[in-house]
């Protein structure tokens, strides 16, 4: 019981309790720092490209940042109920041999698949890519836009 409530028993009770405290979580802190480090990195990786999705009652648009992307290396298809963003990435080849080089910039292939809830019709999307930015407008099909209905619920005290 004594190490639940220092404070009452004296001030020295009361600082070892609060420098364990405090160490316990620099401790956890730098743990998770060092140990979580690498799955951060690869969890961003897998999220490439970041991701906008915004819905109305009209339409779906979807922005995804690809910055320094040829037009030629961006593909955007639609399979079934899902939009693929597809990609990749070229290392750029540099030879320095004055200094020292941090490079953190994502190179590779990358796959995103956003799931729309409806078959949309392919003539009716727009996609432009302007300044690292593809936005993708794609209307909803009349049937989906109205068949929301609201549904009566009964509420009991």
């Amino acid at each position: 019981m004594r190490s639940l409530i220092p404070s009452i028993f004296s001030k020295d009770d009361m600082r070892t309790a609060l420098q364990s405290r405090l160490d316990t979580m620099f401790d956890d802190l730098s743990n998770d720092w060092w140990t979580n480090w690498p799955e951060a990195r690869l969890a961003q990786a897998r999220n490439f490209p970041a991701i906008d999705v915004k819905e109305n009652d009209e339409s779906f648009e979807i922005k995804a940042e690809l910055p320094d992307m040829d037009e030629k290396d961006i593909q955007v298809s639609v399979v079934g109920n899902y939009l693929n963003i597809k990609g990749e990435k070229n290392l750029e080849q540099e030879k320095d041999d004055k200094g020292y080089h941090l490079k953190e910039r994502s190179f590779g292939a990358f796959h995103r698949r956003i799931a729309l809830g409806f078959a949309p019709d392919i003539d009716d999307i727009h996609a432009k890519y302007v300044k690292g930015v593809l936005a993708i407008q794609i209307p909803k099909p009349a049937e989906v836009r109205n068949a929301a209905q609201q549904i009566k619920v009964d509420y009991q005290d």
